[in-house]
């Protein structure tokens, strides 16, 4: 990655860009440029010490192999089946993954026709929802209810505008 003397000159936003490049750091927003340096050494430790223990384990001698002609043979004839396209697998039915909660479908519910008591019957119902809300201290909740309420008065303004 990077050794000692470079990570001394990078500045903070460059370490800060480092860390979480290695996406083992947690907290890189409040850290200063030491205890940055110190985390990303140690991680970078981490992944060599790993790196080591991977390649002692797996490392063994390779038998030379004498080349012949029917070894090539044989490893060409290998190859021809390897680029053999493949069988058609069956097709197994899959299940529909379910789409993230925040994206809407195309499809649209059918809206019954708004009327103004219909709207004022649900800014009584909003109202009821936004008190408990109040009671139990949620003040985004009390928000978000307050703005709901706002939009369906200025519903029932409009309605009553183009009924006259």
């Amino acid at each position: 990655m990077t050794d000692e003397k470079a990570l001394e000159e990078h500045t903070v936003a460059e370490l800060k860009e480092i860390a979480k490049s290695t996406g083992k750091i947690e907290g890189i927003s409040v850290m200063k440029k030491a205890d940055l340096i110190s985390a990303i050494k140690a991680v970078q430790d981490e992944i060599v010490e790993t790196v080591d223990d991977i390649s002692h384990e797996t490392a063994e001698p390779v038998p030379e192999k004498e080349v012949t002609r029917e070894s090539v043979q044989e490893s060409e004839e290998t190859v021809e089946e390897e680029k053999a396209p493949p069988e058609p697998a069956k097709e197994t039915p899959q299940k529909k993954e379910p789409k993230a909660p925040g994206k809407k479908t195309g499809k649209t519910p059918e809206k019954s026709p708004e009327t103004v008591s219909s709207l004022k019957e649900k800014i009584g119902v909003l109202k009821g929802k936004k008190q408990e809300m109040k009671e139990t201290g949620d003040k985004m909740g009390v928000n978000r209810l307050r703005r709901r309420i706002k939009r369906l008065k200025k519903r029932t303004r409009a309605l009553t505008k183009v009924a006259s």
